[in-house]
């Protein structure tokens, strides 16, 4: 059986067992220290050996006549964990796992992100002020379900990849075409350390490694920081907010409709180099006082407001370091799909940046499930927190209609939200820093989605049938296949009697 189809098979599987365990203790209580995952760090690892680019070296190269900036992976993580800054956020006190101050801290956050690297137009490794670096495997990238495998890479300029696909009137009354999003996310250097412990062996990764040291949770260190970019190809006359909006050249789709793309054959994703304009700026931080041990935050780029330079002009939307997890649908959302904030306590919105981003012809929706926090072109379905705790290997679904059991359920977002909260809610509960959101998963990512697919990247080339010498993560990816699809045999045939009453054996496949 090939590789692909056990994974589609297992991915299925993923939500019968999903685990509702919820760590009660503080995070805090939790964490190894700066020592102890120094003590159990890999030595010794190789770098430099990714890709920088989609199909580097195989037809993706810049052509003959281009003339600017080709992106470089920043790869040269850390060995040893670096030692903690005197981060600005942590002058922020905190009660009861939430800060004080969210809409200060969140600024915080973009300031620090935007130190050094907007001098180099986050050519990250030219920052004079601190080392950042980005995630590997992300050139061969599938993460839009419908595209072609690994067309989701890198482009060569800026290394950005593709995300979400906007349709018309998601984003303006006026937008009338789709319009695709390209994203470039970056760590800092205790988030790189994590990174590189992983991907010590460049040719083998260890999931379990994010945290080297045994007997902590799987997480990034605290003070792990990422701010991530995201460029859309929408223009100001489809979305008056974009006025001025910063433009890059990125190396992008030709076709810009999705559903033209996704029917091949793989020349209907041709690139060229195009512009792309900054819509919105996440920012996350492991922060060991945070309810889970993470905070994420949003902004959205709004050129009708004051401010001097674009980032000035990047309005913040809000920050988030929890679900509310008892709070379900029908407690904050009336019938006609309109939601309050108030017991969502685990969570700041600018209210009226919300309003003014959602007056016509903008109808930027930054609010997710039940008025959970979620970006501009985030899927409206989600939350920030929500969607990235799921984050693990092997990854399962982001959203519970991305389940497979969705289809059992009848679960449709824009039409029944309210019903099915037991299942719904499991996907907004609070999973603490390193846990596995599901006990279908091996090892967790930490929050960090783009390692979870980085990882899926790997095994997609590396573990194919015809590829010799295969590394460790795939035997281990055939045992965790093999062991839920026992789990699925045996739940079918456990307690019905067979011949003679004896028990009956689960079918083998």
């Amino acid at each position: 059986m090939r590789l692909t189809n056990i994974l589609k098979r297992s991915l299925c599987l993923c939500f019968p067992v999903v685990s509702l365990v919820m760590i009660a203790a503080p995070v805090s209580a939790l964490a190894s220290s700066d020592d102890e995952r120094n003590a159990h760090a890999k030595q010794g690892c190789v770098r430099g050996e990714f890709k920088d680019y989609y199909l580097q070296g195989e037809g993706g190269d810049p052509p003959a006549d281009y003339t600017g900036r080709v992106f470089k992976l920043s790869q040269d993580y850390p060995d040893k964990l670096p030692p903690k800054e005197d981060y600005p956020w942590m002058a922020i006190p905190f009660e009861n796992g939430a800060p004080t101050d969210p809409k200060t801290y969140l600024v915080e956050l973009l300031n620090y992100g935007l130190e050094g690297n907007v001098e180099v137009d986050f050519y990250v490794e030219d920052n004079k002020v601190r080392s950042w670096y980005s995630m590997p495997w992300m050139d061969w990238n599938s993460e839009v379900a419908a595209d072609w495998p690994g067309t989701d890479g890198r482009e060569f300029v800026h290394g950005l990849t593709h995300e979400f696909d906007s349709n018309p009137k998601t984003l303006s009354t006026l937008q009338t075409r789709s319009v695709d999003t390209w994203s470039g996310a970056y760590y800092n250097d205790r988030g790189a350390f994590g990174i590189g412990q992983v991907y010590c062996d460049p040719n083998s990764p260890d999931p379990s490694a994010l945290n080297p040291d045994p007997a902590g949770l799987n997480n990034f260190a605290d003070g792990s920081y990422i701010i991530k970019l995201l460029f859309s190809t929408i223009e100001e006359s489809e979305l008056p907010t974009m006025k001025d909006a910063l433009e890059w050249e990125a190396d992008i789709f030709v076709e810009t409709e999705p559903a033209v793309r996704n029917q091949g054959p793989i020349s209907r994703y041709e690139r060229k180099v195009q512009t792309v304009r900054l819509l919105q700026i996440d920012v996350a931080v492991r922060d060991d006082r945070s309810v889970t041990g993470w905070l994420f935050g949003t902004f959205a780029y709004d050129g009708t407001q004051t401010g001097a330079t674009v980032w000035d002009r990047m309005v913040p939307l809000g920050l988030q370091w929890g679900n509310s997890p008892k709070v379900t649908y029908s407690q904050t959302c009336d019938a006609n799909g309109n939601c309050s904030q108030e017991k969502l306590t685990e969570q700041w919105i600018d209210e009226e940046a919300l309003k003014e981003l959602t007056t016509a012809p903008v109808t930027l929706d930054h609010l997710g499930f039940g008025g959970r926090l979620a970006g501009p072109v985030d899927n409206p379905q989600a939350s920030c927190i929500g969607c990235h705790q799921t984050a693990g290997f092997p990854p399962v679904a982001i959203l519970p209609e991305f389940s497979t059991l969705s289809s059992i359920l009848g679960l449709d977002d824009s039409k029944t939200a309210g019903d099915h909260q037991d299942f719904r809610m499991t996907f907004y509960r609070n999973v603490s820093a390193g846990a596995v959101f599901s006990d279908s998963q091996l090892y967790s990512s930490d929050f960090s989605l783009q390692l979870s697919m980085s990882l899926n990247n790997f095994v997609s080339l590396r573990c194919s049938v015809d590829v010799a010498d295969k590394p460790k993560i795939c035997k281990t990816l055939t045992d965790w296949a093999d062991a839920l699809r026992a789990y699925v045999d045996n739940v079918l045939t456990f307690g019905t009697p067979g011949p003679g009453g004896a028990p009956l054996t689960p079918r083998s496949d």
